[in-house]
């Protein structure tokens, strides 16, 4: 009797619980955000922070072989960014690595007194400072934050403060919610939390037709966040990240506020047009935009060949204006293109639409033909494939197979004993000497070496036109 009496008490008790727990799973707009004000409280008392995370981009062209971004070769970066939200100040330390072994490394800061970035080895800028906008410190807060789950929830809850409008869905066979979120600019950001833990599982955001997957969540120091995301963009799997250390700080030492010896501020409003300029018998200059990038183009009787299709349509469009304005008469016949990476290759559809042939080894055309950018186009593009050591022209292709790009040419024009070359060579415009060479520059400099090519001048697409021999050989000495 008594058994009976026990069970039947326990009985009521779990239905008493399940109804209950029942209850508490029905998810409104008002309950949903009163616990995740509840969960995120302690993001109240993050006002200074380090956080070290591996970026790892998927990038097919940016990789070394595009049909594998995923191959360790390729390019990552490790960041660390300190950040004191109370005085508005940050440091940051990136450091990335491409492939070939290109490490491009860089020390950035606002404090009180100044916002400037440098470059640690002095590969893209020498020993030349950058003076950073104003709102340096709230681009690299949002940075941050970026990579932090609980930021990203933050977020959130803060729109929701200032009355931005939410939408909930709840999803109650895969126990998830699903909020809404659209700011005052009508950027529609997208959280998915799983009901139970209240952890944020993907975000997907309008602002840049991104979705982040956050996975494999860790507690550390009694914070709670996801140590890996998985970027997609435009649907397409972009980028994984793994946040490496996170821990919250007492501020960011003076002595990170140092810049080193020997930089310098480069000279104000200094802004450089787009001009061409002869350096040689029939041989012209570009500089594109404002010592960044470099155009080389010949002058063969009523031809031109051009060498370089860089960033984008806009930019290849003001360089055949330029050139068709000064020698109205004269067609473009030919564009040489290096290698296949991205910012090498997004300018050849104003070539394509002029008849112009585009000239470039077999691994660069393959991959030419697969760019995603040119499936509407592609129909309409001219090819010829150059071998290595191939004269069109008078000038001279040599076609390497390197670390940076599974194949990648460079023209060498002989009798002016002149070299262009794309991703090669990569010694900053002031000509000083950086603490660090990749391996595609030694096997560049060394290949030079042993075919014994004269040089007077070697016009690097990237930043410097002029390097002379003995700044080449310098630079490989010294390293």
């Amino acid at each position: 009797m008594k058994l009976t009496k026990f069970i039947r008490i326990n009985t009521l008790i779990m239905v008493y619980l399940m109804f209950f727990s029942s209850y508490a799973q029905k998810i409104t707009k008002d309950n949903i955000v009163n616990k995740l004000q509840e969960k995120y409280r302690f993001t109240n008392d993050i006002k200074k922070y380090t956080v070290t995370y591996k970026f790892t981009s998927l990038n097919p062209y940016q990789s070394h072989n595009y049909k594998h971004p995923e191959d360790k070769v390729n390019g990552y970066g490790i960041y660390t960014i300190e950040i004191d939200k109370e005085k508005k100040e940050y440091f940051t330390h990136d450091r990335s690595q491409f492939p070939g072994n290109f490490v491009f490394e860089f020390k950035h800061f606002k404090n009180s007194e100044k916002a400037v970035s440098y470059d640690v080895n002095g590969v893209i800028r020498g020993k030349r400072l950058r003076l950073l906008k104003k709102n340096a410190f709230e681009k690299e807060n949002k940075r941050a934050g970026e990579v932090l789950s609980f930021e990203k929830v933050a977020d959130l809850l803060n729109g929701y403060k200032k009355g931005d409008d939410l939408k909930i869905k709840i999803d109650k066979n895969n126990d998830l919610t699903t909020i809404v979120h659209t700011t005052i600019d009508k950027i529609r950001n997208t959280y998915t939390f799983d009901i139970k833990s209240l952890r944020l599982m993907t975000l997907e955001s309008t602002e840049d037709n991104s979705i982040v997957d956050f996975k494999n969540y860790v507690i550390k120091n009694g914070i709670e966040y996801a140590k890996d995301l998985v970027i997609y963009k435009k649907n397409k799997l972009n980028a994984n990240v793994s946040v490496e250390s996170f821990e919250k700080t007492m501020g960011i030492a003076a002595s990170k506020f140092a810049i080193p010896y020997g930089y310098v501020l480069p000279l104000k409003n200094q802004t450089i047009s787009s001009e061409i300029t002869q350096i040689a018998n029939n041989i012209y200059l570009i500089n594109t935009t404002n010592n960044s990038r470099f155009i080389l183009f010949k002058v063969i009787d009523s031809e031109i060949m051009v060498f370089g299709a860089p960033l984008s349509e806009k930019i290849s469009n003001k360089i055949i204006g330029l050139i068709e304005n000064k020698f109205p008469t004269k067609n473009i016949k030919y564009v040489f293109v290096s290698h296949p990476h991205s910012d090498h290759i997004s300018g050849l559809v104003p070539y394509a639409k002029n008849g112009t042939t585009i000239i470039a080894d077999d691994y660069t055309i393959e991959a030419i033909r697969s760019f995603p950018n040119f499936k509407e186009t592609i129909d309409s593009f001219k090819f010829k494939t150059i071998e290595n050591k191939q004269s069109i022209n008078g000038v001279r292709f040599y076609v390497l197979e390197n670390e940076h790009s599974l194949k990648q040419s460079f023209a060498y024009f002989k009798n002016e004993e002149i070299i262009y070359e794309g991703d090669f060579l990569e010694v900053p415009a002031d000509n000083s000497i950086a603490t660090h060479i990749s391996n595609v520059e030694k096997q560049f400099i060394e290949f030079v070496r042993k075919e014994k090519l004269k040089i007077k001048r070697i016009v690097q697409h990237h930043r410097n036109s002029n390097v002379t021999t003995d700044i080449m050989n310098k630079y490989y000495n010294m390293n």
